[in-house]
C-alpha cells in the first residue's frame, strides 16, 4: 500500500461513471463461485469529489466533515488506524487507482512516497496479525481443493495463508468508504468477498460521495451489500442521526441481497469533541444508541447491526446487554479467534479480523452459513448468531388477513406485537421501505388493513381510528376516477371514506339519511366524490358532491332533499 493515496478523475468524470469498465448485473446463487463470470468485463467503482485528498494529503480533519468538503472523514476503527490503513486497497484496486491516478494528475500521481500516520500504538491499538500470531498448520482439505485461491464451497473457508496475509474460516466479506475511491469489485468478488458494508453518512452533516457507485458496484458482482453510519453521540440525537442515515442511502429492503444498516459505534477519533465516550456518561450513551436503534426499527421494520469493540463497549455503555438482540460486528484484531465479546453476545455475527488486507478497505468474515447470511439480509426476525431472537410474530384473525392480502412483500415485517385495540378489538403494525400500515380485527368485522400513510388512512386516523369511524370492513379498493374503504362500529354504523384527486378524502355515514340519499341517487356515479363532510348550515345538515349537488337533511322535520349547487 502506497500513501499519500493516489489518484483523481477530471470532473466529467463523475461519480456514477464506472471507469474502464462495464456494470455486469450479477445473479444470486446458492453457490457464490456461481455469480461472476470474468469474461463480462470487471466492475469498477470511482469517486472524484474526495479523491485530491485521498491522494496528497491523506489526513483526518480536526473536526468531522460536512458533505462537500474533500475529506471522506472517518471509517471503521478510525480511532487506532494509521491513514496507511485508512486507505488500504488490495492490489488490484490499487492498480486501477494507478490509472486513474496517471489521467487526471499526471505520472508523477503514481510514485510512491511516505505514508502519514495519525495513531501511535497503544493497549488498546488493534495490532495486525503477525507472523507469530498466524497459524502455519497445513490448510484443511476444502481449502486445499479450493485451490490457489483458498476459496471453497460458501461458509467453507478454511484458515489460509495468501501472501503473508491469514483468512479465518467462514464467509469472506469487505468494507470501504472514500478512502477506496477506486474499488474493483470483480476482482474483490473473485478473491473471495461475498458481502460489503459501504459508509454512507457520518453524524447529520456528511454524506459519502463513493456511497452510490461502491454500493452499487458490490451488488452488481453479486454480492450482498449494506450501508453503516459513523455515529457522532455527542453532536445529536440517535433518531436524527438515524433519519439521516436513512434518508441517505442507509435504509434497508426485503431483496434478499441487502444487509441490515449498521451502527459504527466506536471510539471518538476527533479531538474537537472530547474523550473516548465523547464526554458522554455511560446512561446517555446506552440512550443514544437506544434512539438510533429505535428510529431505524420504526422506520426500516427492522434492528441495525451494530459494530464496536468489546472495550469500547465496556468503557462507553458500562458493558450493558440491552442490544444484544442486533446482529454484532465485532472489530479484534491480531487473534485467530475473537477472545472478548461485548455483554449479551457469545459470538460475532460479522468479524472485522484486520484492516490490511487481502481485501480493500477493512477485511470481516461471517460467522454462520449461506442460509444464514441469506437470511441476516431478508428477513427482519433474523437471530444474532450469538445474541437473542427478535422480531414479532403474526398469528390469528390479523396474521390471516395479513397473509391473504400480500404479506410482508406487500405490507412489510411487524414492528410491534399484536395489541389491545378499542372495544375488544386488536392491532398490529406494519412496516415496508419506511411505509406504516395497520392491521385490525373485531369479532364483529374480521380483519383488514389500513395504509397509513395513504390519504383515505390519514382521515381514518384523524377522526380517532376505530374509536371514532370503527374499525375497517374492507381494504382500500379502486374505483372509476378514486378509491374508497367502508368502516363500522362495533354497534353497526358503517362509514365510507371516498377519496378522489381532486376532492381529496371525505366521509360520507352511510348509517345516515345524506348517506342513504346519496347511495340511492347512483353514489359517485351519480352525484359524484363527496367534497365536503357533513356540515351544519341553520336548521339542516348538508353535504356537497363534486358532480355539482348538495344533500340537506332537515333537523326539524326530517327529510332529505339534493340540489345543484
Amino acid at each position: 500500500m502506497i500513501s499519500p493515496r493516489k489518484s483523481v478523475l477530471p470532473a466529467a468524470v463523475t461519480a456514477a461513471v464506472l471507469a474502464l469498465t462495464t456494470f455486469i448485473p450479477a445473479t444470486a446463487a446458492n453457490d457464490p463461485a456461481e455469480n461472476l463470470n470474468p469474461e463480462k468485463g470487471k466492475v469498477v467503482s470511482v469517486e472524484t469529489h474526495e479523491l485530491e485528498t485521498v491522494v496528497k494529503d491523506p489526513q483526518l480533519p480536526t473536526a468531522p466533515p460536512k458533505t462537500g468538503d474533500k475529506n471522506p472523514g472517518a471509517t471503521m476503527g478510525q480511532k487506532m488506524k494509521s491513514m496507511a490503513a485508512t486507505t488500504n486497497l488490495s492490489e488490484a484496486s490499487e492498480k486501477e487507482l494507478d490509472k486513474v491516478a496517471e489521467k487526471v494528475l499526471g505520472p508523477e500521481a503514481a510514485k510512491p512516497s511516505a505514508a502519514p500516520s495519525t495513531a501511535a500504538p497503544s493497549p488498546k491499538t488493534p495490532a495486525t496479525p503477525s507472523a507469530s500470531a498466524n497459524p502455519k498448520a497445513t490448510a484443511s482439505a476444502s481449502a486445499q481443493a479450493a485451490g490457489a485461491t483458498g476459496i471453497g464451497p460458501a461458509g467453507s473457508m478454511s484458515l489460509v495463508i495468501r501472501e503473508n496475509t491469514w483468512i479465518p474460516a467462514g464467509i469472506q466479506g469487505m468494507d470501504v468508504s472514500g478512502w477506496q475511491p477506486a474499488v474493483n469489485w470483480s476482482a474483490e468478488y473473485a478473491a473471495g468477498a461475498r458481502f460489503a458494508y459501504v459508509k454512507a453518512t457520518e453524524g447529520t452533516g456528511y454524506r459519502s460521495k463513493a456511497f452510490n457507485d461502491q454500493y452499487t458496484g458490490s451488488y452488481r458482482v453479486g454480492m450482498f451489500r449494506g450501508a453503516y453510519h459513523f455515529a457522532l453521540p455527542s453532536q445529536s440525537s440517535g433518531a436524527a442521526q438515524a433519519d439521516f442515515f436513512i434518508n441517505n442511502g442507509g435504509g434497508w429492503s426485503s431483496d434478499g441481497k441487502t444487509l441490515p444498516g449498521l451502527l459504527d459505534i466506536e471510539y471518538n477519533p476527533y479531538a474537537s469533541l472530547g474523550g473516548t465516550c465523547y464526554n458522554m456518561s455511560q446512561p446517555q450513551m446506552t440512550a443514544w444508541i437506544k434512539s438510533f436503534s429505535d428510529r431505524y426499527k420504526q422506520r426500516t421494520g427492522r434492528l441495525p447491526a451494530i459494530y464496536t469493540t468489546a472495550d469500547w463497549w465496556q468503557t462507553c455503555t458500562g458493558n450493558t446487554a440491552q442490544f444484544n438482540d442486533h446482529p454484532l460486528h465485532l472489530a479484534s484484531y491480531g487473534v485467530t479467534a475473537p477472545q472478548w465479546y461485548p455483554n449479551g453476545w457469545s459470538r460475532y455475527d460479522i468479524w472485522q479480523y484486520t484492516d490490511s488486507g487481502p481485501f480493500s478497505g477493512d477485511s470481516n468474515v461471517y460467522g454462520g452459513s449461506w442460509a444464514q447470511l441469506q437470511a441476516l439480509a431478508s428477513s427482519s426476525n433474523y437471530t444474532p448468531l450469538g445474541g437473542r431472537a427478535t422480531g414479532y410474530s403474526v398469528a390469528g384473525g390479523i396474521g390471516a388477513i395479513y397473509r391473504a392480502t400480500g404479506g410482508a412483500a406487500k405490507w412489510g415485517t411487524p414492528v410491534g406485537p399484536e395489541a389491545n385495540a378499542a372495544n375488544g378489538g386488536r392491532y398490529q403494525e406494519f412496516v415496508r421501505n419506511g411505509v406504516k400500515s395497520t392491521a385490525y380485527w373485531h369479532r364483529t368485522t374480521g380483519g383488514h388493513m389500513v395504509r397509513n400513510t395513504s390519504s383515505i388512512g390519514g382521515k381514518f386516523i384523524g377522526a380517532g381510528r376505530e374509536r371514532g369511524y370503527g374499525f375497517p370492513i374492507t381494504e382500500e379498493r379502486s374505483l372509476a376516477g378514486g378509491a374508497y374503504q367502508v368502516f363500522r362500529t362495533p354497534s353497526g354504523k358503517s362509514t365510507k371514506v371516498m377519496w378522489s384527486p381532486r376532492t381529496g378524502s371525505r366521509a360520507v355515514k352511510e348509517y345516515g339519511a345524506i348517506g342513504q340519499r346519496w347511495a340511492k341517487s347512483g353514489m359517485e356515479r351519480g352525484l359524484g366524490y363527496p367534497t365536503t363532510d357533513e356540515y351544519r348550515a341553520g336548521y339542516e345538515i348538508r353535504q356537497q358532491f363534486s358532480n355539482g349537488y348538495v344533500i340537506g337533511y332537515n333537523t326539524v322535520y326530517g327529510g332529505t332533499r339534493i340540489s345543484r349547487l
